[in-house]
């Protein structure tokens, strides 16, 4: 604690906001993802159009996550960030209060933009800024400790959003606000507190220059362009796109594969239901630690890209075992999976960071996070169309194996090179000034 009159440390004082907005982006999101599919069957809509709208904010995040990631790194990460949090809270609000199709997908679109425009200008602004104030700064923990909110936040709004809806002052249905609108509604009031925290702590430096819509227009695609080819050509992040692919393969094939497998363990959706719930919580709980772990595991092993390399594979071994078809075997192997990844997410972040310069910040974690969904994309459908003319458990090993060999990504890994990742002089750019 410091001491009255005392000034906090910049920096110190950077990683603390950086955590808590961490927190507060995920714990809406955490409060609404129990409840969202019984509040969309609720509203009338059968699996085929709750898949419909599930498709539309996929494909809208996927479509977006580039052009966004380049507006960050071009008009800055605070105009993108607040534009983020109100786009969420507006879709909160229409999930709580919309009855029609229509609505609901307008509130899907909305979320997935959301989604889109806060994939990496939150991490970007505190990397920025620690590395403004101290050139040598060790991002290692912060990140970490971001991780571990972001985790805590998912499974603590998990957590919260069930006890909402049992305890809602509103009827369970024949009313426009419902129970199950109540986790949307209080998930829209903590995003207008996050978007007032945005507004007061989200601090840029960034040069003067006209920013026309005109010069928008022009540069956007430029960054998005610069972001393709140097995920392409720098080695590192070339390394780092190929194993999120394979990441996001086995995380869609953990979360297509394990309810389906909890409901036959226990006798059916319904009575999986609450059981599941309780173990997505202790899996986002573990995922929380390991990222707490991240750092000690970097210097246990010596290394960033071996800790992630170990502990994926692990994570691999304990994805497969999630198919054993005993309860209480399969459940540890789920937290197990969750936890090893958790280790491995900060460090990742770091090795991005690392190899680019602020001007690409934004544009590398985008590129991230769109392969991450192409991967999981691809094992919708794979794994899908395996587990219907198979078995689970295959299905799993399948999983399991594919997150193993991404491995092979992190052997021997290049030095980061930024020489190429600072703008040319003769390259016009629009940037806001704060």
């Amino acid at each position: 604690m410091t001491a009255p009159g005392v000034r906090p440390d910049p920096l110190v004082a950077a990683r603390r906001r950086f955590v808590a907005l961490a927190f507060l982006r995920w714990f809406p999101t955490g409060l609404i993802v129990p409840v969202m599919v019984l509040l969309l069957q609720q509203r009338g809509l059968d699996l085929a159009a709750v898949g419909l709208l599930v498709a539309l904010y996929s494909v809208t995040t996927l479509v977006l996550e580039l052009p966004t990631g380049g507006m960050a790194d071009v008009v800055g990460r605070r105009p993108v960030l607040v534009a983020a949090s109100v786009l969420s809270v507006a879709a909160s609000v229409l999930y709580a209060t919309g009855t029609s199709l229509l609505v609901l997908g307008t509130a899907s679109v909305l979320l997935g933009v959301a989604r889109a425009l806060d994939s990496g200008p939150l991490q970007a602004w505190y990397v920025d800024r620690a590395q403004e104030l101290d050139a040598q700064a060790d991002l290692r923990p912060a990140l970490g400790r971001a991780g571990a909110a972001e985790s805590l936040g998912l499974g603590g709004g998990a957590l919260v959003g069930g006890v909402l809806v049992a305890v809602s002052p509103w009827p369970t249905a024949g009313t426009v606000v419902v129970a199950l609108s109540t986790p949307f509604l209080v998930a829209a009031a903590v995003g207008l507190v996050h978007l007032v925290l945005v507004v007061a702590w989200v601090r840029e430096v960034r040069p003067n220059g006209a920013c026309r819509p005109r010069d928008l227009v022009a540069d956007v695609p430029r960054t998005v362009v610069r972001g393709v080819v140097l995920a392409a050509s720098r080695a590192p992040l070339r390394r780092i796109a190929s194993f999120m692919v394979v990441l996001g393969f086995a995380l869609a094939g953990i979360e297509l594969l394990a309810p389906a497998a909890a409901a036959a363990l226990l006798g059916g959706a319904s009575s999986a239901a609450a059981p599941y719930a309780a173990l997505v919580t202790a899996g986002f709980c573990a995922s929380a630690a390991g990222a707490a772990l991240a750092p000690a595991a970097a210097r246990l092993a010596r290394s960033s890209p071996r800790a992630v390399a170990v502990s994926a594979v692990l994570a691999a071994g304990a994805l497969a075992a999630v198919g054993i078809p005993v309860g209480g075997a399969a459940a540890a192997a789920f937290v197990t999976f969750y936890l090893l990844l958790g280790v491995g997410g900060p460090l990742l972040d770091d090795l991005t960071h690392r190899a680019v310069s602020s001007r690409e910040r934004a544009t590398a974690l985008s590129v991230n996070s769109m392969v991450l969904q192409a991967g999981g994309a691809g094992a919708a459908l794979a794994l899908g169309a395996l587990v219907t003319t198979t078995s689970r458990g295959l299905a799993f090993a399948v999983a399991g194996g594919v997150l193993a060999l991404g491995v092979l990504a992190l052997v021997r890994w290049p030095p980061a090179d930024r020489g190429h990742a600072e703008t040319s002089g003769d390259e016009k750019v629009c940037q806001a000034a704060d």
